[in-house]
């Protein structure tokens, strides 16, 4: 979509033109080498920041012309029906006497899903208040308060889209129903409003609120943060080791959500969680029998794996062994249960790993680019990352699945090393993400993907060239089994030696045409040799 490039006319006219300002707010190191032609024109902060000088000078507040206050920006495609739920547009000062953008902080508190189905929006919002840096990123600081000398009406956000992030600026009408009660996203807080204001940007963003009616949390944690999402199915397909993995991540400050189908409806209700419903995942303890636990003389205190989960709904808790009521927490010690902060009512609840497992279908887990993690991180856990923006063209480079054209597909040649001191004969563990491009206000229908990944032997030579059809025919990839996925974003882990690798992203179906972003992560050293797609070389 288009966004805004004419509210500030030249300063020497005063005439309202189009203009080019430049094509992002701000940069990360996800930051790919190649922009995406639908982001070329965005508003930037100084954008902002002039709009709203404008507006107090002129002793008016921001009307956005291009996300008006009516249906259009409600509703996707098809009009409402007649009688269909009402409601206005009210600005917060409408809404409550006292408005706030952030009341006393941030917190996963502070968002409250309303009418429409963006659980998994909001599960990612709730994680991401738990990251200072990453939230300010998206929520920033210079956007104020409703006082009368800043206030404008108007309030900026961030997002990231396809390798870069790009600033949405709204108006803070908002939709509301009976007694002022918000349509979509609220707060705990009733005069607080950075969760409305940012849905909306949202909103904006893919055209329509009810374009983000359905989806899941991996969309949300990487449109948020810019990393990359690894995603596990559960109740029996879980990695023996996914509760090290979820600890390990969550000290990585990794965002992780988790979801529940609508398959077992009535199973899942009767312990108080919700089918087709995407929580967030805010913490995981070990309690020790030794440590933690109570001695009540029976001899019988075991070690326990527990999880805390989020939802965001901010009511409706899990109802079974560990949850807020349950007897279970009479064995564990005061400090340990103060420490873990079992708070009554309030949609973040404890569960035992084995029946979170068993309850929940599957767990997305977002990592973060090295280079938003801090100085103290980058040391414990150093990860090295690559990207790369491409293309599947008709008689080209959209070679699909067929072993015939499979070789013409778009080629990445990289090498693997170890970083100083580790053994030289060990794996490193490496997460390639492919996503296609993709926008949920035109409705764009996912292709099929997979990524195959080939080792390279020693005596292939490379160069600035593809690799023939004969390479792929005498070659094995390293992952035998890896299956097509129809989503936004294909993210495979893989456990490799040091050397060189080919990575090939390709559709299942040949000839079918579609932009592409390949992110590489590796806990390694991972150096890009050359990419290959028709006539690119680089």
């Amino acid at each position: 979509m288009h966004f805004i490039s004419w509210w500030l006319g030249s300063a020497e006219d005063g005439s309202d033109h189009d203009r080019s300002s430049s094509s992002i707010a701000s940069e990360s190191d996800c930051r790919s080498n190649t922009d995406l032609d639908a982001f070329e024109n965005q508003p930037t902060v100084k954008d902002f920041q002039a709009l709203r000088d404008r507006c107090l000078a002129e002793g008016t507040l921001f009307e956005d012309p291009e996300f008006p206050a009516n249906n259009f920006s409600i509703y996707h495609s098809n009009p409402p029906k007649k009688g269909e739920r009402e409601f206005e547009w009210k600005r917060p000062g409408e809404i409550v006497p006292s408005p706030k953008f952030v009341t006393e902080g941030f917190s996963r508190f502070d968002v409250r899903q309303g009418i429409i189905g963006n659980c998994w929006f909001i599960s990612s919002c709730s994680a991401l208040t738990s990251h200072q840096e990453l939230f300010e990123r998206v929520v920033p600081l210079d956007n104020g308060q409703f006082e009368a000398d800043h206030y404008a009406g108007l309030f900026h956000f961030r997002f990231w889209q396809y390798g870069q992030w790009v600033e949405v600026i709204v108006d803070d009408r908002l939709p509301v129903g009976k007694n002022n009660q918000l349509l979509f996203i609220s707060s705990s807080e009733k005069d607080e409003f950075w969760g409305a204001l940012l849905e909306k940007a949202y909103a904006k963003l893919h055209g329509s609120y009810e374009a983000l009616d359905s989806g899941t949390g991996r969309e949300g944690m990487v449109d948020l943060t810019g990393g990359i999402t690894e995603f596990y199915q559960l109740k029996g397909n879980e990695p023996d080791d996914l509760f090290e993995r979820l600890e390990s991540n969550l000290a990585r400050r990794s965002l992780i959500t988790a979801g529940i189908n609508g398959n077992e409806r009535e199973r899942v209700q009767s312990v108080n969680l919700v089918p087709q419903h995407e929580y967030s995942v805010t913490k995981v303890t070990r309690l020790d029998a030794t440590l933690h636990m109570l001695d009540f003389g029976a001899g019988n205190a075991v070690d326990v794996r527990l999880i805390c989960v989020r939802n965001p709904w901010g009511r409706g808790e899990w109802s079974g062994a560990w949850g807020d009521h349950s007897l279970e927490w009479i064995m564990v010690r005061d400090e340990k249960m103060e420490e873990l902060n079992i708070v009554k009512e309030d949609g973040e609840f404890w569960m035992n790993f084995e029946d979170f497992v068993h309850h929940f279908d599957d767990v997305s887990v977002c990592y973060q680019c090295p280079g938003d993690m801090g100085k103290e991180l980058r040391a414990r856990y150093p990860r090295e990352m690559v990207s790369e923006m491409g293309e599947w063209k008709r008689s080209a480079t959209a070679g699909g699945s067929d072993e015939n054209s499979f070789w013409s597909n778009p080629q990445y040649v990289l090498k693997l090393a170890h970083h100083e001191g580790y053994e030289a004969d060990s794996r490193i563990s490496v997460t390639i993400g492919l996503m296609q491009k993709h926008h949920r206000a035109k409705g764009t229908s996912f292709l099929s993907l997979r990524l195959l990944v080939f080792p390279i032997p020693n005596h292939v030579l490379t160069g600035n060239r593809f690799l023939p059809k004969s390479f792929f025919d005498n070659v094995i990839p390293v992952e035998t089994e890896a299956n097509f996925e129809t989503t936004r974003e294909v993210v495979g882990r893989y456990k490799l030696p040091p050397g060189r690798y080919v990575v090939v992203p390709h559709t299942w179906k040949p000839q079918q045409e579609a932009e592409f972003m390949l992110r590489i992560f590796a806990e390694g050293s991972v150096t890009k040799l050359c990419y290959c797609a028709g006539d690119v070389i680089g």
